[in-house]
């Protein structure tokens, strides 16, 4: 492939660069990814393995934020998985997606040297509209911090042909705070655990797996004042939902979402859930996949 790119550069607290990029193909190129974002995420505490390391999270980015086509805003925390792994999120005319450091507290981190609560959050803003395809995120195992193995992209639908020229233009925003992003409720934390009560002596369920969600932000301070007329949706493209549960949390002015899904041995499954409050979504949906042991 050969190119040519224009970069206009916005510098500030939030720095933006402007691009248009007309691409020219020497040859048919069936995975072609535009504005592509790599980060960093070793570990935080949506992840169960004990690591021997003073500090409880490790990353440059905690999430995926994606504002489809439809308006719908999509949050995937990020994960170090033990072998390479894909996710596609289908779409048409995606309206931005980037790689978001949301958690801002050093408590969290204690690393006075490379202070990644500081790290700044990447979005990608598209000019016009890009058609069908789809954000593609690319996870990759990683020992150490000097590892970047996230990768996210968007990959348009139809190959570009031999010949054919590609011309299309975004804005890349680097951002400390997001406000408006979404400008509802948002995911603040992701835990996950075995699918019991704590201090329960029953056995654990082969195939089972609980998730604790806290989302806060938006109008969720007011629904706390009215919690029972909120409730989470939650659904899972295989296997099932055992029950989930919702838990007003006063500490985040949010609430603390609950869902225990069982798999088959071996088997597969993305995990969606968002908070409603009658046919009135409240949140950002949060997914992420799981693979029964």
């Amino acid at each position: 492939v050969t190119g040519a790119f224009r970069f206009i550069i916005y510098p500030g607290q939030d720095t933006a660069i402007e691009m248009q990029v007309t691409l020219i193909a020497r040859r048919q190129i069936m995975n072609l990814g535009l504005a592509p974002l790599t980060s960093m995420f070793l570990t935080a505490e949506s992840d169960p393995r004990v690591r021997d390391d003073y500090r409880a999270q490790i990353h440059d980015s905690d999430g995926l934020l994606m504002q489809a086509g439809s308006g719908e805003w999509i949050w995937r925390p990020l994960t170090n998985p033990l072998e390479p792994a894909t996710s596609m999120f289908l779409d048409k005319d995606i309206r931005g997606f980037g790689l978001l450091q949301r958690d801002r507290v050093f408590d969290h981190y204690e690393d006075i040297d490379l202070h990644y609560e500081r790290r700044p959050s990447y979005w990608v803003e598209p000019f016009g509209t890009w058609g069908e395809g789809a954000v593609e995120l690319t996870e990759a195992p990683a020992q150490n911090e000097a590892t970047d193995n996230i990768v996210a992209t968007w990959r348009p639908k139809a190959p570009l042909e031999q010949g054919q020229t590609l011309a299309y233009g975004y804005r890349l925003r680097a951002l400390l705070d997001t406000p408006g992003m979404p400008p509802g409720g948002k995911v603040r934390a992701t835990f996950q655990t075995v699918a019991k009560a704590l201090g329960s002596s029953e056995a654990d369920m082969p195939g089972s797996r609980r998730f604790l969600i806290d989302f806060a932000g938006g109008e969720l301070d007011y629904y706390l004042k009215a919690p029972d007329i909120v409730e989470i949706v939650a659904s899972v493209s295989s296997g099932k939902v055992l029950r989930t549960f919702l838990s007003p949390n006063p500490d985040i002015k949010g609430f603390r979402a609950g869902i225990d899904i069982a798999l088959e041995p071996g088997q597969s499954a993305d995990i969606r859930a968002f908070l409603r409050s009658r046919s009135r979504a409240l949140t950002e949906t949060w997914t992420r996949p799981w693979k029964a042991p």
